[in-house]
């Protein structure tokens, strides 16, 4: 059972993180946490692992189709590699329950916000 699960949380986080640009923990930590019994620290590691290929391979088909701006990666880039080091050094001094209220909370909010305040609705040809 272990396994279908985890299949189908890796099947539908790829899906939705390549079409809507999420990162696939927003599936995938989710499930491995509440259908999987994994510790939040231990998803979130699993989900950022994975999120390294899953991000090379969608991130190499979007450059093909143009939606990719280097000058945009190259400002964004540095400081979030940097700064990620700091997230997860202090994930891991945060306990278990309120990481996970604050993954939970953030998902919210920005579910919320995206739901709410439409930016254009701006259409993109994949020819």
């Amino acid at each position: 059972m272990d396994i279908a699960v985890g299949l189908v949380a890796g099947l539908i986080a790829g899906i939705i993180s390549g079409m809507l640009g999420v990162g696939g923990g927003t599936i995938s930590i989710p499930a491995m946490v509440l259908l999987l019994g994994v510790g939040q620290h231990t998803a979130q590691g699993v989900a950022l692992a994975a999120m390294m290929f899953t991000a090379l391979v969608a991130a190499s088909i979007h450059y093909r189709q143009g939606n990719v701006k280097l000058s945009a990666v190259l400002l964004i880039a540095p400081s979030a590699v940097a700064f990620s080091y700091l997230g997860a050094w202090a994930a891991g001094q945060v306990a278990a329950v309120w990481l996970t209220r604050t993954f939970a909370i953030f998902l919210l909010l920005i579910g919320c916000r995206m739901l709410l305040f439409n930016r254009g609705g701006q259409s993109v040809s994949t020819n």
